[in-house]
């Protein structure tokens, strides 16, 4: 399949995790797709532009999809300001340094998720339900022009509220963070169908999700206590919050900044998993995925040398 149709098959993968981000989030993750997509539009074409040729078609659908991607993982309620720089950084530094598509070494979309949650953590931690809300469109977008502020609601996330539960058993946490869990579990539940699609049309391969899934839940597991206020919480809990599923079937699955080999992708899958959940656990911050990407970028070239046929040795004859 050319890589055309394989990247509109991922875009209609990615619908029911979008329509139901936007039911639980509401319009502003929409909004929010929109502005990325029109960024990356415009860079696109201005990047061939300054090189004097005609704009590939495969290369700008690239480019939009890792700018859709960037925008499914920026909260509802971020100004428009960042999501256009995130889009900027993540094409710019994780992409047009490189010489453009199939040379990049990084995810352009982890690139620029990284360099917003470091330079706005506060903002990138704010996923407010749309429903306790309630704003109206002229304040929504009032909000995402950066003219008005949010006060007086708590946005934190299951991963967030996991993190700084000052030493409630789990029992207690989760009569706080269920509220925030449920819809965070319906939307990995549209990704995960999106996700199954693509493993079905044959777009992606499945040793990348299924290795990924063994390296972030079995440290899970093996390290969960049943409860206590010292828990890292339960695999169930890892598995449905925060990005790990749009993470096992969209994110990591780039053909470009993930390894060639078989051997070097179930490698590469588990070290995301595990560095996930290490992050979560021990890290600064909730999530960790777009740090434990890029991470896992860094040792793709190196997991394609170790794992290449040309180094294996002759049996003796």
């Amino acid at each position: 399949m050319k890589a055309q149709a394989q990247m509109l098959h991922t875009g209609f993968a990615l619908v029911p995790g979008f329509l139901t981000a936007c039911f639980v989030f509401g319009p502003g993750i929409g909004l929010n797709v929109l502005v990325a997509l029109l960024t990356a539009l415009v860079l696109e074409l201005g990047f061939y532009r300054l090189q004097n040729k005609p704009p590939s078609s495969t290369e700008v659908s690239a480019g939009l999809l890792a700018g859709a991607l960037l925008a499914l993982c920026l909260p509802p309620y971020l100004p428009f300001t960042y999501v256009v720089l995130g889009v900027s950084f993540g094409l710019i530094f994780g992409k047009y340094v490189y010489g453009g598509l199939g040379q990049n070494l990084f995810n352009p979309a982890m690139v620029g998720y990284a360099a917003l949650i470091v330079s706005a953590p506060l903002l990138m931690s704010q996923w407010y339900l749309d429903q306790p809300l309630g704003l109206s469109p002229m304040d929504l977008l009032a909000v995402k022009a950066g003219i008005l502020e949010i006060d007086g609601y708590s946005g934190a996330t299951a991963l967030d509220l996991l993190r700084n539960r000052q030493g409630m058993t789990m029992a207690e946490y989760w009569g706080i963070a269920e509220h925030q869990f449920e819809p965070q579990a319906l939307i990995s539940a549209g990704y995960l169908l999106g996700g199954l699609y693509l493993l079905k049309c044959n777009i992606i391969r499945w040793q990348l999700p299924v290795a990924m899934l063994i390296g972030l839940l079995v440290p899970a597991a093996l390290l969960f206590d049943g409860g206590s206020s010292d828990s890292f919480g339960s695999p169930l809990l890892h598995l449905l919050s925060g990005a790990t599923l749009i993470g096992a079937f969209f994110i990591i699955t780039d053909p470009v900044s993930s390894p060639n080999t078989r051997n070097g992708l179930i490698l590469y899958g588990l070290t995301i998993g595990a560095l996930t959940f290490l992050i979560r656990a021990f890290g600064s911050f909730p999530d960790g995925l777009a740090f434990a990407v890029l991470l896992a970028n860094a040792l793709g070239p190196l997991l394609d040398l170790i794992f290449s046929p040309s180094n294996r040795t002759r049996a003796p004859v």
